[in-house]
């Protein structure tokens, strides 16, 4: 199981969600590719939208629905919250959840080296 995988189960959230394995590709994509946070339509809901013969609204759709899952959770806030490395305010968009993960995520694999 992935670093991305270990996180997202740790908010409670796993594959009984279409947008578990679309908010994986999507982390990971940032992980290898940090410019692509710049046009994350073009170059990351395109690129999922392909290999699973959907929509990009729908990837983005299917990932902002596990947003709101995790976020309903008191106790993911602050998780959250701690991982940003500030207080959010409200609910992040697909694109700062995916900053705030990948970011984590390529810090932890650099110490980990």
């Amino acid at each position: 199981m992935s670093d991305t995988e270990l996180l997202l189960r740790e908010f409670g959230v796993g594959a009984n969600y279409k947008g578990y394995q679309r908010t994986i590709m999507a982390i990971e994509l940032a992980i290898e590719h940090e410019e692509f946070l710049c046009s994350v339509t073009k170059d990351i809901y395109l690129r999922i939208a392909k290999e699973n013969d959907c929509t990009w609204s729908a990837v983005e759709r299917n990932i902002r629905t596990l947003i709101s899952r995790i976020w309903i959770n008191p106790q993911n806030r602050i998780k959250l919250n701690r991982i940003a490395g500030y207080e959010l305010q409200k609910s992040p968009t697909v694109t700062e959840f995916i900053d705030i993960l990948s970011n984590y995520l390529r810090k932890k694999q650099t110490k980990s080296k």
